[in-house]
């Protein structure tokens, strides 16, 4: 190695440590945000619910039988909360901890096949994608999903590769957690992987190691404590009916409903996706690094076919993982944009070996280069929506928008900057972007955003005002699970006004209705009085009326929080 690939190696370790940091620091402030409704305050609501009753076997949700997600989550938000005390950044750690994992495990597995500086890259992509920043402040169970399936993927690399007894037991342990996170997905996702892998390599040994006894051994009994509850809360009680399923079979639904069943049509949840729902939502969360990975992923078939009689490609891991599961993913009659988050990683490495292959290469490849302009055109729209969101949605002093000029004038000096050397140029100018709406999203945007949802503002002032031995209570078919998990005063939820009428405790009763139901409250009653009126909007389905501060006071309906 020479002395300008040293010096080279020195700048691009610079830049890809400095630009960990810099991430970490977003996520970092994003755990002091509030949490969104309406899946992450439920899931913290659980946690916060399991923390108090101390059953951690048999799950609940205010009171109700939970049956949906395994309890992992629930686990650690428990074990953060007895550590840190239960606040909704103490929830998100655990999870914050497992992306941590992810871009760990995305470097250890790159680098068994690729050159450092591939492994590198495929960390900062995993690091620095849309769906990483938004698993790190509305967290679900793919948040941990995502860092253990990557984690498990190289683990068994490490073990296909040299056989050490101590990669494969970590193997197992992480195909546990991630069934235990999000059930058979868990374990699919590497099984087809490694499956890829054997056929293309013509391993057909691979398939029938005596070692995968331990796997499966180690993997039920980390499974154990868990079926013994569903069986418990749900089999054991045929009486039961939950999500209007009779007599439900909590160990059926896990194995098969849950994942299967969507796919069989035997899940009742179904949302009619339109059949490309998930490539358009994978075309966002995977910004600033879309439009390589489309070129990477058709250069990367491309290869696998060339080779296939040779089958001298280092791994098919990486792409039949990818592949495959998002094909079987596509199949599922109910989706949401965050079902491909668990494969991002894999198509991080992807897009990795297509960058490093082209950044290498002595010959100016014209895809790549019209590739890279594409990307610069989307980095300018993302710089444009940055200015946007603090200069006309939520505005703020005009020395936050001097700020924005500063990563806007370094990623022009990129640009036309002969001087930088050109792997560093490419990345940069994707990253630059990225982190500066991430900066504008954590400091101003959500922020003010959620200062419109009702559950957090409702939560703190009932802690605020509501005397010892107080209750709440949401008329009709009001709900909040937000409300629940920022409050410890008791709330009942769908009260009806007889209802109430019969439980008024002078100044103890506090009524949650909206503006016309609480005409009727207030007729209950002279001594019910209006405390407050609080905002009510729906921070997840964002539209234009609303990010128009002209017309915003007329997109949401106020709440009426009263008092007896």
């Amino acid at each position: 190695m020479n002395i300008t690939e040293t010096k080279e190696n020195k700048v691009f370790n610079l830049f890809f440590y400095a630009s960990l940091c810099v991430l970490a620091i977003i996520y970092i402030i994003g755990m002091q945000m509030d949490l969104m409704d309406v899946d992450a305050t439920q899931y913290a609501l659980i946690s916060k619910e399991m923390f108090h009753s101390h059953s951690y076997l048999q799950v609940y949700c205010n009171g109700q039988d939970y049956l949906d997600k395994p309890p992992l989550l629930f686990w650690t938000a428990c074990l953060s909360f007895s550590v840190f005390g239960v606040h909704d950044w103490a929830f998100r750690l655990p999870s914050i901890l497992c992306i941590a994992l992810g871009v760990y495990s995305v470097y250890r597995y790159s680098k068994l096949y690729y050159a450092e500086r591939v492994a590198k890259i495929a960390a900062l992509i995993t690091a620095s994608c849309c769906a990483t920043y938004l698993m790190a402040h509305d967290v679900r169970c793919d948040t941990m999903l995502t860092g253990f399936v990557i984690f498990t993927i190289w683990q068994l690399a490490e073990f296909n590769l040299h056989l050490k007894f101590k990669n494969l037991l970590l193997g197992a342990i992480g195909i546990g957690l991630s069934m235990l996170t999000k059930g058979p997905l868990g374990l699919i996702i590497p099984v087809v992987a490694f499956s890829t892998e054997f056929i293309y390599k013509r391993q057909w040994k691979n398939f029938f190691r005596w070692q995968y006894l331990v796997v499966i051994l180690a993997v039920a009994l980390m499974l154990l404590p868990m079926s013994i509850g569903l069986y418990e809360q749900f089999d054991m009680h045929p009486e039961k009916t939950v999500y209007n399923i009779k007599s439900p079979s909590g160990l059926r639904f896990y194995y098969w409903t849950q994942s299967f069943g969507r796919i069989t049509g035997e899940n009742y949840w179904n949302n009619n996706p339109d059949p490309f729902f998930l490539i358009h939502s994978f075309f966002w969360s995977f910004l600033p690094w879309t439009v390589f990975f489309l070129v990477a992923l058709f250069t990367e078939i491309k290869e696998k076919v060339k080779t296939w009689k040779t089958h001298t490609s280092p791994e098919a891991i990486t792409l039949g993982g990818f592949l495959l599961i998002f094909i079987f993913l596509t199949r599922s009659k109910y989706q949401l944009p965050h079902y491909t988050f668990p494969l991002h990683p894999l198509a991080a490495v992807i897009a990795a070996k297509y960058l490093y292959t082209n950044f290498t290469s002595p010959a100016r490849n014209k895809l790549f280069s019209i590739t890279n302009g594409v990307n610069i055109f989307v980095m300018f729209v993302i710089f444009t929506l940055a200015f946007v969101l603090i200069n006309l949605v939520f505005p703020v002093s005009i020395i936050f928008s001097i700020a924005l000029a500063l990563p806007l004038a370094f990623f022009l000096w990129l640009l036309f900057n002969k001087k930088t050397e050109r792997t560093l140029k490419i990345l940069l100018t994707a990253i630059v972007p990225m982190v500066t709406l991430g900066f504008v999203l954590n400091l101003n945007f959500y922020p003010t955003l959620l200062t419109y949802q009702l559950g957090p503002n409702l939560g703190r002032e009932l802690t605020k005002i509501a005397p010892p031995g107080s209750h709440a209570y949401f008329l009709n078919d009001w709900s909040n699970f937000s409300t629940h998990f920022y409050t410890d005063v008791p709330v009942k939820d769908n009260a009806d006004t007889a209802y109430i009428k019969a439980n008024l405790v002078k100044g103890k009763t506090f009524i949650i209705a909206d503006s016309t139901k609480a005409q009727s409250i207030l007729a209950l009653n002279p001594g019910i009085t209006v405390v407050e009126k609080l905002p009510n909007f729906g921070v997840t389905g964002l539209e234009l009326q609303f990010l128009n501060p002209a017309t915003r006071e007329k997109d949401y309906p106020k709440v009426v929080l009263m008092k007896y």
